[in-house]
């Protein structure tokens, strides 16, 4: 009897510990984005920084019937960093996409036309938006392709280029984190 109790306590233990351990979404995306909360980190997030961060992204790994994995990178940077203690008010992010990314921009309708599919990546760049996420399309990426910003999700403006939305964006503080 007392070995039984022993290994039901035991198997308890193991069972909170793997469910503390597991990611979660939120507190800001709750479409994606799952990230853990780090509470014996050895280097402490500096009281009141603002995180001024601008994505590059190019890439559209996998189906087109899938949601956009490096978008699933945004989300994460802004849960974990929420479940750590830092308010929605001191991130900034930015996400300027060109190439293969741009698909992922685009609304529903035009989505389907290409694809015979709904975007799947449109629940996840709407969340993004209400937390505050902008998002640029890159002007020439849209003309090289034959195609004008009517086909865009609502959330996305159209700059030039990614080329000068980066350089503008770098140029008012935020810092560059590399194609996915």
């Amino acid at each position: 009897m007392i070995i039984r109790v022993i290994c039901l306590v035991f198997a308890s233990l193991i069972s909170a510990q793997a469910s503390a351990q597991a990611p979660s979404t939120g507190p800001y995306v709750a479409a994606d984005g799952p990230a853990f909360e780090v509470a014996d980190r050895d280097v402490p997030l500096r009281e009141g920084q603002k995180y001024r961060v601008v994505y590059e992204l190019i890439g559209y790994p996998g189906e087109k019937t899938d949601v956009n994995r490096p978008l699933s990178v945004v989300a994460r940077f802004m849960n974990m960093h929420g479940k750590n203690g830092v308010p929605l008010e001191n991130l900034d992010v930015a996400v300027v996409v060109h190439g293969q990314t741009l698909l992922a921009m685009l609304n529903d309708e035009a989505y389907e036309e290409m694809f015979d599919v709904k975007n799947p990546s449109l629940a996840l760049i709407n969340d993004l938006a209400e937390a505050g996420v902008q998002f640029y399309a890159c002007g020439q990426s849209l003309g090289f392709r034959g195609l004008d910003k009517s086909v865009l999700a609502d959330p996305v403006k159209v700059g030039l280029s990614a080329m000068t939305m980066l350089v503008t964006l770098q140029s008012d503080g935020y810092s560059l984190l590399p194609p996915r």
